[in-house]
């Protein structure tokens, strides 16, 4: 794996992944708050691609660390949840939903259940992914978004609400202070307008050009435009450069061959 192979020339990893399916499967069947929800796809999942790196990126040394991630709890998101989990219902299974305490939104395809999805502000296991890298080893962090708290002191609570992942990559990026976001999908770029007759492959590009893009409406919410709008955070955070690319793609979407390639200015 490029992962394996980017290690062994001395590049400090980490890893993120989502977990929008499985939590939302898990919400149905447990009805437990959703940081908790989290923590366990965010535990299943990182030990399943922590095997992967190991047997097939042979990596000696990789780590999870279920990651806690700070919100606001007086996010907008709270009063008013805009992200969909879990499966499409009919109509009556849809009322059966709201009655357990739940917002559901007619869609494309039916029902489905929203849920807040506030924005990262902090990540509480930060010193412990730093040192982790430190000592030499691909980390496993920030998985699903991280499980959302909210901090008061010494208290920590649990808040029913899941993080975009590509917010907390952004975020956890920009305060470990890497060289670069490389987010890869299962498209080979980021498009603008896409599906559509009007569609454009975007290459290299600025982040005020990509901005562009985002303020005119060109990229999809809850597909694209998280991708994009978490690039131009980093960018704007950091100064260095973000890559959106193909999975199957993965060893050219790292070198800056094959992508959209965003960059600051």
């Amino acid at each position: 794996m490029e992962i394996g192979r980017l290690h062994r020339l001395g590049n400090e990893v980490v890893v993120t992944h989502g977990n929008g399916p499985q939590v939302g499967e898990l919400l149905i069947e447990e009805q437990k708050n959703l940081a908790v929800l989290t923590a366990q796809t965010e535990a299943e999942t990182g030990l399943q691609v922590q095997e992967s790196l190991e047997r097939h990126g042979r990596i000696r040394r990789a780590a999870v660390v279920l990651t806690r991630v700070e919100v606001d709890p007086h996010d907008v998101e709270f009063r008013k949840p805009t992200k969909p989990i879990g499966k499409f219902y009919k109509s009556a299974d849809a009322a059966s939903a709201v009655g357990k305490g739940r917002t559901v939104r007619k869609l494309i395809g039916g029902y489905r259940i929203v849920v807040p999805s506030p924005m990262p502000s902090g990540i509480m296991e930060l010193g412990q992914i730093s040192d982790l890298l430190d000592d030499g080893y691909v980390v496993i962090a920030g998985g699903g978004g991280g499980a959302a708290v909210s901090s008061t002191g010494r208290q920590t609570k649990y808040m029913d609400a899941v993080i975009d992942k590509d917010y907390t990559s952004s975020l956890l990026a920009s305060m470990l202070r890497a060289d670069i976001l490389v987010i890869l999908t299962g498209v080979d770029a980021a498009y603008a307008h896409f599906g559509k007759r009007s569609q454009s492959r975007i290459s290299n590009v600025t982040v005020s050009e990509m901005e562009k893009h985002v303020k005119n409406g060109e990229f999809e919410e809850g597909s694209m435009l998280p991708k994009v709008r978490a690039c131009c955070s980093f960018i704007n955070a950091s100064g260095k450069q973000a890559v959106i690319g193909s999975l199957k793609d993965a060893r050219n979407v790292l070198k800056g061959r094959s992508g959209s390639v965003i960059v600051g200015k």
